[in-house]
């Protein structure tokens, strides 16, 4: 877990905020797509978000159709946050790892991701968040 102190976000959240801090005004689709999971998934987390004050939703200005999700100042402040976190983490689960373990350790990390895509895609997953 993330050392965020009083920050109450649930998990998956800090992904969320930090892909559309990447793409800020990503539609919901693209956000789901980039998540690996449903879009009514994506949907119901947004939601919490904006109820959190740390998302906005607005409709798309070309497509009706489509929302788009923005950082609030509040969101953005606390990506750099859960951004800080993840690298203190990381930096934590590595230590005493040489350079080299730690490269054939994230080649590893990437092969398990690809294969629990796959198989997500075989089986209808969603990916929860």
């Amino acid at each position: 877990m993330h050392n965020l102190g009083t920050t109450e976000i649930y998990p998956g959240q800090d992904n969320v905020l930090i892909t559309i801090g990447k793409s800020d005004g990503i539609t919901l689709r693209d956000l789901a797509e980039k998540l690996a999971v449903r879009p009514p998934t994506v949907t119901k987390t947004i939601a919490r978000l904006v109820a959190q004050g740390l998302v906005e939703k607005r409709l798309s200005d070309t497509d009706a159709r489509q929302s788009r999700a923005f950082l609030t100042a509040e969101g953005a402040a606390l990506v750099e946050r859960v951004q800080q976190a993840q690298k203190s983490l990381e930096r934590r689960a590595l230590s005493g790892f040489t350079e080299r373990e730690r490269k054939a350790f994230r080649r590893y990390l990437i092969r398990v991701q690809k294969n629990l895509a796959e198989t997500d895609e075989e089986t209808g997953g969603d990916g929860e968040l």
